[in-house]
């Protein structure tokens, strides 16, 4: 438990470092010191939302970042309107599910002892520290930009805790029960090659019928050869593999992969048996393939499977337990107040990784030990010059 409990810290501790390695351009201060949402009787400040806002920004950035490869300096998509029939940017959006994210986090706090969870002295006392060390890792320009205190950061950090923390107490409280033929899954080898579509022509097309025949022939001198090699012998370009998909029609509904193959592939597949080739090529209008039943239970994909929809499971109860608390809770939204927190594409968040301390590593900590603004990295927090205040205008109000 004491091992668990650090782990939980820690947690915490990576992820105001994140926040305290933040740098921003380009906001209009806020009052951070206003109440923003109050949750039955408990009230958030404006800063734990904004700071909780600007968390989500520079994550999502982060991984925008990653998945370009490092080559964009700004995310450009704050400001693009959601693809829906709302007006709401993708910024205004980040806002709203900000808010609903601490909305929650606060009834997961008042619902805690319900699940015998509580914040342990030694997690405190990493916050307390993960705090301090926030604000001294930041410039007094960072800190009113964000519209944050150290009290602030401390409250973040407990929402955040209880957060972790209640969403394993109470998936470990739902009753999940699966039936097989909700996760079980075949194996199997094909072969497939396409008679029609863009750039086929019809030369592309007879060769393929022809090569397929060709495949279904030679795999009939042998039923149990490997496809792949099969495949090379009659066209290098040719798709001869393996694949899995549900054993039954029950678990077409919840496999990611239920519709990766066509129905009269999978129909097939589940009259077969074990070793079986499918005597006929399975003739979709634009892929014709062939098709053999090794295994009607593969077990590394059906225990994936089974680990996947229980974990489905699990967050769809988890989810519905705090939609309930939601629906009976006395929720006030201080909506002009929130809706001056921006997110957009001229104003930008950006997450510094720190530099790893041997102290971050799950030991115990001395108890009481003063380590002020050591376990952060220098925390360079660069503002771009004053052109920043007008680069922040009022977005008309397009709420979804």
């Amino acid at each position: 438990m004491k091992n668990s409990a650090k782990k939980i810290a820690l947690t915490a501790l990576v992820c105001v470092t994140a926040a305290g390695m933040m740098t921003g351009c380009g906001s209009k201060k806020l009052d951070g010191t206003k109440t923003a949402v109050t949750v039955n009787k408990e009230e958030v400040s404006l800063g734990v939302v904004n700071l909780a806002a600007r968390m989500q920004q520079a994550q999502a950035e982060a991984m925008y970042k990653m998945y370009l490869g490092g080559n964009s300096d700004s995310m450009s998509i704050w400001d693009t309107k959601m693809e829906d029939e709302s007006d709401e940017t993708y910024g205004e959006n980040a806002v709203t599910t900000t808010v609903e994210s601490v909305e929650k986090m606060c009834l997961e706090k008042e619902h805690a002892s319900e699940y015998d969870v509580e914040i342990t002295d030694d997690e405190q006392k990493a916050i307390e520290e993960a705090a301090k060390n926030f604000m001294a890792a930041n410039t007094d320009e960072t800190i009113a930009e964000l519209a944050v205190s150290e009290d602030d950061v401390k409250k973040f950090l407990e929402l955040e805790t209880y957060d972790l923390k209640m969403k394993d107490a109470i998936e470990a409280k739902a009753d999940i029960k699966l039936d097989e033929k909700e996760y079980q899954q075949m194996a199997f080898s094909y072969a497939s090659v396409r008679v029609s579509g863009d750039n086929v022509t019809d030369d592309d097309a007879k060769k393929n019928e022809e090569n397929i025949q060709k495949f279904l022939d030679k795999l009939n001198e042998d039923t149990t050869a490997d496809f792949s090699e099969i495949g090379k012998e009659i066209d290098e370009n040719m798709t001869a593999t393996t694949g899995t998909c549900p054993t039954y029609e029950e678990g077409d509904d919840s496999a990611t992969n239920g519709d990766a193959y066509p129905d009269d592939v999978r129909t097939a597949l589940r009259k077969l048996e074990e070793g079986e080739v499918n005597k006929d090529i399975i003739k979709t209008d634009s892929i014709w393939y062939v098709v053999r039943l090794d295994s009607k239970d593969d077990e590394t994909a059906t225990e994936n499977k089974k680990e996947s929809l229980t974990s489905t499971k699990k967050d769809d109860y988890y989810n519905d337990t705090t939609d309930g608390w939601k629906k009976k809770a006395d929720i006030k939204e201080e909506k002009k107040l929130i809706k001056k927190i921006k997110i957009t594409d001229n104003h930008s968040f950006t997450i510094q990784t720190p530099t790893p301390t041997p102290e971050a590593e799950v030991t115990e900590t001395p108890a009481a030990e003063d380590t002020t603004a050591t376990d952060s990295a220098t925390a360079e927090a660069t503002e771009t010059p004053a052109a920043e205040d007008t680069e922040v205008t009022e977005t008309p109000e397009a709420e979804k």
